[in-house]
């Protein structure tokens, strides 16, 4: 039986002594101008840069990162270059034996859902989809049986999925932070829902929750409200979270928990100099030091 996907998060975790996720939000302005050899005229050649940028910190921090995570926007933004550039990256980091998350959002139902499911999934072998990761996000507010498409590919053929659940923009109060007439908040109420869809198990499941580090009160009690979800932590770095918010999560060792990182990361270069590459391996050395105080025991 093939691995889960929370396994090989796991023994990413645990083999690289890194919970370091790294997202790929390419914006121009940001890119070092020697990505750009074709220059910035056109979507074409942007698309060319935007390829270029994420090669050459794949290659530079592969040992150094648990995953990547490309967020599908930037890339549709620039249509279909932008897509090709989106589906090559994947493959590259593939090939670089990093684990890949599309950052796509999805929520749909029915036969939507399935199409959705296709191209970003696949449906395993044999059926490989255009834009194929090892997981996705997803969006989880039409309801459970949007989501059975991608469930249903993380019990046959080892994806995951990482449904929103307290996000870490300050507009995530707005909703997620609703009061129920049960007395739960809505964020609450989706926590257990989460725990139905996931069944008797043991261990870690793969489908697993999006939990802003800028609200570490929430992460602590979700961890403990979901103790065998996989959580996938935005908000650190820029948006305000720090080591100390996320290092709980890692307090008996490596655990199936990635900390987003992108901006900080990918963009480090702007405020330390350097290279593209060395500013970005200085930045995710000084994270994982930040989150863990160094190595795993």
């Amino acid at each position: 039986m093939s691995a889960s996907f929370a396994d090989k998060v796991q023994e990413a975790v645990a083999q690289r002594k890194t919970p370091v996720l790294m997202g790929l939000d390419p914006r121009v302005d940001c890119i070092p101008d020697d990505c750009f050899s074709r220059g910035k005229g056109d979507e074409e050649a942007i698309a060319e840069g935007f390829l270029n940028f994420g090669t050459r910190l794949l290659e530079a921090l592969k040992d150094h990162i648990a995953a990547v995570k490309p967020q599908i926007a930037f890339y549709e933004a620039l249509g279909i270059p932008g897509l090709q550039t989106y589906a090559e990256l994947l493959k590259r980091a593939k090939a670089l034996d990093v684990l890949t998350i599309a950052d796509i959002k999805r929520g749909d139902i029915g036969s939507t859902a399935e199409a959705y499911a296709q191209a970003h999934l696949g449906g395993g072998e044999g059926s490989a989809g255009p834009f194929e990761a090892d997981a996705v996000t997803l969006n989880a507010w039409l309801g459970g049986d949007s989501l059975e498409p991608f469930f249903q590919r993380c019990r046959d053929h080892a994806k995951g999925v990482y449904l929103l659940l307290h996000t870490s923009n300050p507009g995530s109060v707005d909703l997620q932070e609703a009061d129920l007439a049960s007395g739960q908040k809505v964020y609450e109420h989706l926590a257990d829902l989460i725990d139905g869809w996931q069944g008797e198990g043991e261990g870690f499941s793969s489908i697993g929750a999006v939990v802003g580090a800028t609200w570490p009160r929430q992460l602590v009690e979700l961890r403990e409200r979901l103790p065998c979800t996989p959580l996938l932590v935005p908000g650190y770095g820029s948006q305000g979270g720090k080591g100390e918010d996320v290092a709980p999560l890692y307090a008996h060792g490596p655990a199936p928990h990635l900390i987003n990182a992108s901006r900080s990361l990918t963009f480090a270069w702007m405020k330390r100099g350097g290279t593209l590459e060395s500013a970005a391996l200085e930045a995710v050395k000084e994270m994982k030091v930040d989150i863990l105080g160094g190595e795993f025991a």
